[in-house]
């Protein structure tokens, strides 16, 4: 056995059997660019993204900005750095999400922008926030959905996200507790 072909091809296979007949099928490569656990995967979607064509596959890249305090800034080589990495393999991503625990503001996302090759609108700022819950509501404020949508062609409404609205207030504001008991052999 071959990582290439056999554990690449069958990585691309087991995604393509998982995205069914969806419209959009969103992938989760975990890990670190340039680790080795992760380059068969890296590998795969380079390859898929070649078979489907760059008009029906993004890479979005999610990276650390760091912001030091003393500094009073955000450092943003680590992401110049991780993207470089990305290219080096081939794969060139079409949005950057940039974790921070500050904002990551306009000219720091500029900068990202223009050493990265990706669309300014692309580079998106993700500040950290007490509950995951949140994310989708940053990530609709930023755009990232109407980017995603416009790129790929997709006829379909703004999102509404009132709903998700409840479910995030719901998190934060509980009417009751509920204790909740786990057993299993190795806890």
């Amino acid at each position: 056995i071959q990582v290439i072909p056999h554990i690449t091809d069958e990585i691309k296979r087991r995604i393509i059997k998982g995205a069914g007949d969806a419209d959009v099928a969103l992938v989760e490569i975990g890990g670190t660019v340039g680790d080795i656990e992760s380059q068969p995967f890296l590998e795969a979607i380079r390859q898929l993204r070649v078979e489907v064509g760059s008009k029906r596959a993004m890479l979005m890249h999610l990276t650390l900005v760091p912001y030091i305090a003393t500094a009073g800034e955000t450092k943003t080589k680590p992401t110049q750095h991780s993207v470089k990495e990305l290219r080096s393999i081939g794969l060139q991503p079409d949005v950057l999400i940039c974790r921070s625990d500050h904002p990551v503001d306009v000219s720091s996302r500029r900068k990202i922008a223009l050493f990265t090759n990706v669309e300014e609108r692309a580079v998106i700022s993700l500040e950290d926030v007490d509950t995951i819950y949140k994310i989708p509501a940053v990530l609709h404020a930023q755009g990232l959905d109407d980017f995603v949508v416009e790129r790929f062609g997709l006829q379909c409404n703004g999102a509404d996200l009132s709903e998700w609205e409840k479910v995030v207030d719901a998190k934060l504001n509980p009417e009751h507790e509920v204790t909740i008991a786990m057993v299993g052999k190795y806890m």
